[in-house]
């Protein structure tokens, strides 16, 4: 009995391997979910966005919809192909923020299967002067319009910023899809230049970096693209020059009293000598004048004499002028004003008007002028004209009000206006508004100030404390 049991058992046994052994032979294993057949397939979609983000810690990549706006996060894998414009393989790492790229990914997984960048996106690099107006979503540069996506992005590095916080004077990429720009990226950003001491050139102009050419005036912060520079500043005819280096995101301060404007007197002999003097529309009784290296006009008036009008240059420590006016009643020639010493007057004006011009000789139409230089020291600069043309700003009755952050320190195109909130003039046009404040990061925004009636307020973001 019990070896009859131990035969069933080998035999149940053999039955039991040979199933098993073609089973294994099929290589197919079938999967029954509620009795039926069930197979499973990837569904692949496509998607041209912008860049906006790379986690590398989770594999994530962060891009916004080009046509839509709406943001997605997809699944990256090492395995995952990222190919630049050229076809090459460049990996995650050589993906770059603000770029534009056609991905293939599985929908049920938010998996990426392909990046590359678009072929539909046109890339236009060194741009400078670039400006957005998000209202009538239209940008300009170089002179050119363009519009934009209202969808528009804009990066410094892996950050992503707002439209109004590129400057007018940094250079950036353009990402041009479907006719619109997308995205922007900075190329190279911009710094602050601080003058100090510059009390000689106020009114006069200071030029620093490609196209920075502004007035002079008491309290200034600049900003300026990042690069090597020769800062060159001139008032009245006098120009002196000092390197500058602008780094990004930061603060230089540009000490100019090493080349402050000097000082000269010129002395009048007037005949008759009760003659009134007038420079640059002051009376001097003592028809003595002392001032800064430049250029000036005067008049001199008398009773019964032809009014005498003309120009000086003061460019050394001390200079006389012999000045005699003609009676009315006598009929006088024209005669040429020359300087006995110099064969080239340079004019010039002070105050706020910064135009000037060069002429070889100073003329007159009653009198005659003769001049002798006491003394021919010059100082390190040099008298120059330079003509500066600039359109005349529309004016509003309208204010620009700065509301937030408070207690900053506001500049407008490089001009300090106050401390927050403070309002000021609105003028029609692209302003840069420059945030200061002593142990924080400087922050800049370019706004539009528009002729429609209205007051603009703006509040801007906390200043980061510096680290």
């Amino acid at each position: 009995m019990r070896k009859n049991t131990l035969l069933c058992l080998f035999f149940i046994s053999m039955l039991i391997l040979v199933a098993g052994c073609a089973s294994g032979q099929s290589g197919k294993v079938t999967v029954y979910e509620t009795t039926e057949l069930s197979e499973y397939a990837h569904q692949e979609e496509s998607l041209t966005a912008v860049v906006s983000g790379i986690d590398y810690e989770n594999n994530l990549v962060n891009l916004i919809d080009c046509q839509t706006g709406d943001q997605k996060q997809l699944l990256y894998n090492g395995g995952v192909s990222v190919y630049n414009k050229y076809g090459d393989d460049i990996g995650l790492g050589g993906l770059e923020c603000g770029t534009v790229v056609d991905v293939i990914y599985y929908a049920d997984s938010l998996k990426l299967a392909q990046i590359k960048y678009s072929d539909s996106v046109t890339a236009i690099s060194d741009v400078s002067k670039f400006t957005v107006d998000m209202d009538e979503l239209k940008a300009v540069y170089k002179g050119t319009s363009c519009p934009v996506s209202e969808f528009i992005t804009a990066f410094d590095g892996n950050n992503q910023i707002s439209a109004m916080e590129i400057n007018t004077e940094d250079l950036v990429t353009l990402n041009v899809y479907g006719g619109k720009i997308v995205s922007v990226q900075i190329q190279l950003g911009h710094g602050y230049v601080k003058l100090v001491n510059q009390k000689s050139y106020v009114g006069g102009m200071v030029e620093i970096g490609y196209d920075v050419i502004v007035p002079v005036t008491d309290d200034m912060l600049l900003a300026v693209r990042e690069g090597e520079y020769t800062l060159r500043i001139n008032k009245a005819g006098y120009c002196d020059s000092k390197s500058v280096t602008v780094v990004k995101d930061k603060e230089v301060v540009v000490d100019i009293f090493d080349i402050s404007i000097p000082t000269g007197t010129v002395t009048f002999n007037i005949e008759p000598a009760d003659s009134k003097l007038f420079v640059n529309g002051e009376e001097l009784p003592n028809h003595v004048y002392t001032d800064n290296y430049g250029n000036y006009r005067f008049k001199v008036v008398a009773e019964g004499y032809e009014d005498y009008s003309g120009k000086f240059t003061i460019k050394q420590a001390t200079k006389v002028y012999d000045v005699t006016l003609e009676p009315t009643e006598k009929t006088t020639e024209t005669t040429e004003t020359t300087d006995s010493t110099e064969t080239t007057e340079t004019t010039g004006t002070t105050g706020t008007d910064s135009t000037t011009s060069t002429e070889t000789t100073a003329t007159t139409t009653s009198s005659t002028s003769t001049s002798t230089a006491s003394d021919t020291s010059v100082t390190t600069g040099s008298a120059v004209s330079t003509e500066y043309t600039t359109e005349e700003p529309k004016k509003t009755k309208n204010k620009i009000k700065i509301k937030a952050p408070k207690g900053v320190e506001v500049y407008v195109d490089g001009d300090y206006i106050g401390v927050t909130p403070v309002s000021f003039e609105k003028i029609v046009g692209t302003h840069t508004i420059i945030l200061n404040k002593s142990g924080y990061l400087i922050k800049s925004y370019t706004i539009q100030a528009k002729d429609d009636g209205k007051d603009d307020e703006y509040e801007f973001a906390e200043l980061v404390p510096i680290k």
